[in-house]
């Protein structure tokens, strides 16, 4: 299973569970084109996503940009600003026909399956399974679909499951510069 960080996005800062990064600094852990899945509290609470930040990240890695679109605007907002990856949650695009976004952009589209009853669009490219949802089975129309484990709590470990393609994982603390 491959692992990938993932940042939270809250009132506009860059953080994990104990750390808060500058853009500058996290740019300085990132290899080029690593995937970073951002997690946008701003846009799937408020609706306000944080493009400024997806534009200044997207020239250090592949962004993986949860941000909760509810229309396809959103969704050509979030690709204009640096999105290689669209996640979209169900639940807040209760309309979302997966043809509109395919029709305009070659992007995969992950969902965020965080409930047995997801609905799930057609055309989805994979599933993203938060670590925090009970274990279930998955409708024999989603087998087929790629997976990755999004590490909510670290507290949990991580699953030895090989249908899982990868996982997201809480970016450790930088050291500082005074540490070897």
């Amino acid at each position: 299973m491959d692992h990938h960080p993932y940042l939270r996005l809250t009132k506009g800062k860059l953080t994990t569970h104990t750390t808060t990064y500058t853009i500058r600094t996290l740019t300085k852990r990132l290899t080029a084109n690593q995937p970073l899945y951002l997690l946008d509290d701003d846009g799937i609470t408020a609706n306000r996503p944080n493009y400024n930040t997806y534009q200044r990240l997207s020239t250090h890695a592949d962004l993986w940009i949860d941000a909760g679109p509810r229309s396809l605007d959103d969704a050509i907002d979030l690709i204009m600003a640096g999105a290689t990856t669209l996640v979209i949650r169900p639940s807040l695009w209760p309309t979302l026909d997966t043809t509109d976004i395919l029709a305009i952009t070659d992007c995969p589209l992950y969902i965020y399956y965080d409930h047995p009853d997801t609905p799930t669009p057609p055309y989805a490219t994979g599933l993203i399974i938060p670590n925090t949802t009970p274990p279930a089975f998955l409708p024999l129309s989603l087998i087929h679909l790629p997976r990755y484990l999004l590490a909510l709590d670290s507290t949990i470990p991580l699953p030895d499951d090989p249908a899982y393609t990868g996982a997201f994982l809480d970016l450790s603390p930088v050291p500082s510069p005074e540490e070897p």
